[in-house]
């Protein structure tokens, strides 16, 4: 891709607006939306991870979707690999839409002492696969050992990671360990480069006005069939140890599945752990997104469309 290519992000907390805005960006503008979601690229999680309906998709192309089983390995830098193979295919223009900051940060900027080998060392790598049954292993006998270690060795980094998303720890780990030191430190000394010209509308219309709409959605989900997905997905074997299904409500809706939860109590963990998810949205998207303009709006309304006519037309 050329140093021309523009990429507009619509961003922000889960509920906030994002997902409508980018339907109406990418009409108006014919573009494809790159979605930027952690959850939405595993096959057969639908309504728990509010992916777009085949009426929608039918209507808008929606990119980044469906590409992996709930059983299988994905990164952030897979994220990024399969975001550039489309960009490299495309006109030089693009729209990520989406929650999930660390992949739209994958895509847009290099690594912080990106020069070195270990870093490109995906999952499957031997060292990384040793690296990571260690750790798994130390979870697995005391239950936030990983987050404890983080926050003693990048308290800052462990900040932005919630103590049960494992995944992310074994990154943060992993990169503490390349680097030998707090990872935080390496990106002030050697700041990561954009590798886009990117323009990022942040969608929040605040904590108090987001909670009652994290509610309303996660009604809007259980009435949809929310707990029967889960159910199918249990029955074709895939249980707490899949990845895919730790992600948030989809641990919950398990326990309900597996007995160990009535509904209602997994309604309101999944509440809980949603605005708690927010939160961290929000910090990420301030301290690791240093877009090239930003527009943070409260709602779809507040779009600043004359600015996005003149990112766009720019060469």
């Amino acid at each position: 891709m050329t140093e021309r290519t523009r990429a507009l992000a619509i961003v922000g907390p889960t509920a906030s607006g994002k997902a409508a805005l980018g339907l109406e960006v990418a009409r108006r503008y014919g573009l494809p939306i790159f979605v930027c979601d952690s959850v939405k690229v595993y096959r057969g999680l639908d309504i728990g991870s509010a992916k777009p309906d085949a009426a929608t998709r039918a209507a808008t192309d929606h990119r980044l979707l469906d590409l992996v089983d709930p059983n299988e390995t994905f990164s952030a830098g897979d994220y990024a690999r399969a975001a550039w193979a489309e960009l490299s295919a495309g006109d030089g223009r693009a729209l990520f839409v989406g929650g999930t900051g660390f992949y739209l940060r994958a895509v847009g900027w290099t690594l912080s002492g990106s020069s070195n080998p270990a870093l490109q060392r995906g999952p499957d790598d031997p060292a990384r696969e040793t690296f990571d049954a260690g750790w798994m292993s130390r979870e697995a006998h005391t239950e936030g050992a990983m987050h404890r270690a983080l926050h003693a060795l990048d308290p800052e980094l462990a900040e932005s990671i919630h103590p049960r998303n494992l995944v992310r720890l074994l990154r943060a780990l992993w990169l503490v360990e390349v680097h030998g030191g707090a990872v935080s430190q390496a990106r002030k000394e050697d700041p990561p480069r954009a590798r886009l010209r990117l323009m990022m509308l942040v969608v929040d219309p605040g904590p108090e006005a987001l909670a009652p709409r994290i509610g309303a959605r996660l009604d809007r989900m259980l009435e949809a069939g929310f707990l029967a997905e889960v159910e199918t997905l249990r029955a074709a074997g895939y249980d707490g140890q899949t990845k895919a299904m730790r992600s948030l409500g989809y641990r919950q809706m398990l326990e309900v599945v597996e007995g160990r939860a009535t509904l209602e109590q997994a309604r309101e963990a999944v509440a809980v752990a949603t605005r708690q998810y927010a939160k961290r949205q929000r910090t990420f998207i301030k301290s690791q997104l240093p877009a090239e303009q930003i527009f943070t709006i409260a709602n779809p309304a507040e779009c600043p469309w004359p600015a996005i006519d003149r990112f766009l037309a720019r060469p």
